[in-house]
């Protein structure tokens, strides 16, 4: 019985996507396959195009129901032009509508971690969450 392979999904993102407080351009996120005690997660980690400080890359983390709303909620922002929220035990995230683009805000106070990004780069992201999350939402293989 062999183990499944990680997968890593490489979302390439514009000119236009930085992740605050550290003011970092980005030229892709990545999703990652996370373990947890209950499950897989989907980990978002930025690329950036420089990081002398060399701060983690650390976006989010979340759980499999918390990365479909997400998801569900970036295509509402999308399609409805207004501000969605996914507001779970775990998750507390905001998909705030600009008419230049979107606003994802992670988290709050100490912790929080805003990604500015651009209307086609937000849809890419939501396809590869969803495609992280059906992942890790499959049946073992026999």
């Amino acid at each position: 019985m062999s183990a499944r392979s990680k997968l890593v999904i490489n979302i390439e993102v514009d000119d236009r996507t930085v992740l605050f407080p550290d003011g970092k351009f980005l030229s892709h996120i990545a999703l990652h396959e996370g373990e947890a005690p209950d499950g897989g997660t989907v980990r978002l980690e930025g690329v950036f195009l420089f990081n002398e400080s060399r701060l983690g890359p650390d976006i989010a983390s979340l759980d499999v129901e918390d990365a479909r709303e997400l998801a569900r909620s970036i295509l509402d922002a999308v399609f409805q032009g207004r501000t969605q929220h996914v507001l779970s035990e775990a998750a507390k995230i905001a998909v705030i509508f600009n008419p230049n683009g979107f606003v994802l805000r992670f988290g709050e106070g100490a912790a929080l971690r805003e990604l500015f990004i651009g209307s086609p780069a937000i849809v890419r992201l939501a396809q590869g969450v969803l495609r992280m999350a059906d992942r890790l939402s499959a049946l073992p293989p026999h």
